[in-house]
Parts: structure tokens; sequence; C-alpha cells
């Protein structure tokens, strides 16, 4: 209650005063992410998300033009997408009965339409910060690639970002062929932040590319030891402090390949995880959601 007032106070004071509020927002949005990363309660989370993603569309509409805005509510929309996921995880196999079909595809629905619009926002932003990288989402392969190859490290946070919201945008919609024609776009992009800076928000591209290689098998055109070597690189690179590398290694990687051993090692090491970094709070808690919900459903799988 006193976060919500402390907001609307917050913004009467902007609407009064009109000058030198569009620096105090861009922080005030910044930090909402920060906070948001930062905190282990995954229901309190999910129920302000809804709040702050409408407020920070209301000062979108006041400034459209905003890439800071832009990219903090893709950010936040990719979070809550994430949540709804992992709220959809826990339950049980003995909990889905035909009575939650309607709820689970009500979910999905959701997660697409956040997905949609966090990539719509993240394509508007890169293409504010440079005309020349305008529709890289609906350009050619063979333009787009040579757009990418212009650009250089000082880019690498913005060109990050359109990946990692066009990456989410392809989870929620991997059953479109026209989505997942897409791939090789989202995989360059990851490619190019490495080759910059592989270490980039947690190895957070090797982690991507670890997914975007293990979608599907070998044998229909996915590289899953690539995506393996992938995910052995962010492991290393964070020290072991991003669970959801283990996580999605432990999904895609150990299950595609039917590697029971390595599914149950990486869970096990997930779940006997003691202490996490601030910065991984939100994602190490969600990481152990998922990892309670591939252990229970593990018995059915291999």
């Amino acid at each position: 209650m006193k976060l919500k007032l402390t907001l609307i106070i917050f913004i009467i004071s902007c609407s009064q005063l009109f000058t030198g509020c569009s620096l105090s927002i861009s922080n005030f949005s910044e930090n909402i992410s920060k906070a948001v990363k930062s905190n282990n309660d995954t229901e309190t989370v999910m129920q302000a998300l809804p709040s702050y993603l409408i407020l920070i569309d209301g000062l979108i509409e006041s400034d459209p033009e905003d890439e800071d805005l832009l990219l903090v509510s893709a950010n936040l929309m990719n979070a809550y997408a994430s949540l709804l996921a992992a709220d959809l995880e826990m339950l049980s196999v003995e909990d889905i009965k035909d009575q939650n079909l309607f709820y689970k595809k009500k979910i999905k629905k959701q997660q697409q339409q956040l997905t949609y619009k966090s990539l719509q926002r993240s394509s508007k932003a890169i293409c504010l910060y440079d005309e020349n990288l305008c529709e890289l989402t609906s350009i050619k392969y063979s333009e787009f690639s040579e757009k990418i190859k212009k650009t250089n490290i000082d880019d690498i946070d913005i060109l990050y970002k359109l990946g990692t919201s066009w990456a989410a945008w392809l989870q929620v919609n991997t059953d479109d062929w026209n989505a997942m024609a897409q791939l090789p776009q989202i995989k360059l992009i990851m490619k190019t932040v490495i080759s910059y800076n592989e270490s980039w928000d947690g190895a957070g591209a090797h982690m991507y590319l670890g997914v975007l290689n293990s979608f599907i098998p070998a044998t229909l055109g996915g590289n899953p030891e690539l995506g393996k070597s992938h995910f052995e690189s962010a492991i290393k690179l964070t020290d072991d402090k991003n669970l959801m590398v283990k996580v999605l290694y432990a999904e895609y990687y150990a299950r595609l390949t039917f590697n029971k051993e390595l599914h149950e090692k990486l869970l096990s090491e997930v779940l006997s995880f003691k202490k996490t970094p601030a910065e991984y709070t939100l994602i190490n808690t969600i990481a152990l959601q998922k990892a309670k919900a591939l252990q229970i459903s593990s018995k059915d799988y291999f």
C-alpha cells in the first residue's frame, strides 16, 4: 500500500511540474526492473508486475520515443511471461486435469501477447537508437546479417535486449513454423553478443544459444551438442551462480538426448544450492521452481 501511494505521489508530482521528470522516470523504471530481479517472492512479483506494466504503458503514452522506457517495459513483460510459465510448471502431472486445460490455454495466450508486445517495443527501441537497425524482425536474413555485421561493441546492450525479447517470443510460439524460421536471426544476435563480450548479462547469450540449439533433435536440424557446449560455457562463466542455466540444460539438452543421469545430476545441484547473489535472486527462485517441476515429471519422461 505504501509503495502504491509513493507511485501515485510521484506521478502526480511529475504531471504538475512537467519539467525535470524525464530522467527521474527513466531511473525509476530501471530501478523497478532491478527490484524485480532481486526479489525472491515470485507470487508478490506476479501480483505487482501488471500494475507496473500499466504504469510504464502510461509513461510511454506520454513519451512514445523514450527508448529506455520501451526497453524496461519489454524486460518486465518478459519477466512476467517467465513467471507465468513457472507457475504452470509447478502444477504436478496429477493436477493437470481437464478443468485446467482452459487455464493453460489462457496463460499461453497471455504469454504470446506479452512476448509479442515486448518484441515490438524492443524493435522500436533499437530503431530509435540507430535508424540503420530498423525493421530487423521483418527483413530477409541476408539483409539482416549485413546490418548486424555493421554493429560494434557499443551496441551490445540494446542488441542483446532485442535478442532476449525475440527469443522469449519464439519460445511461446514453437508450434508456429513461421516463427521457427526466425531462429537463425536470433542465433546470430546472440553469437554477435558473445563475440563482443561472452560474459554479458551473466553469460546470457550462451544460455540462450544452449536452448536455441537444443529445441529439436539433430536429425531434424538441431544441434544439441553445440547447445551443450554453450550451457557448459555459461556455467563456467557464472561460477555456477545462475541456476537457470543448469535447469534449462536439463530441460532441453538432457531430455532431448534422454540423458537421465545428467538430468538428475543437474537438478540435484540446483536444488542443493544454498547462497544466491542478489542479481540472480528472482531467476534462481524461478529456477528452483522449474527444477522441482522437472523432477516430478521426470519419472514419466525417462
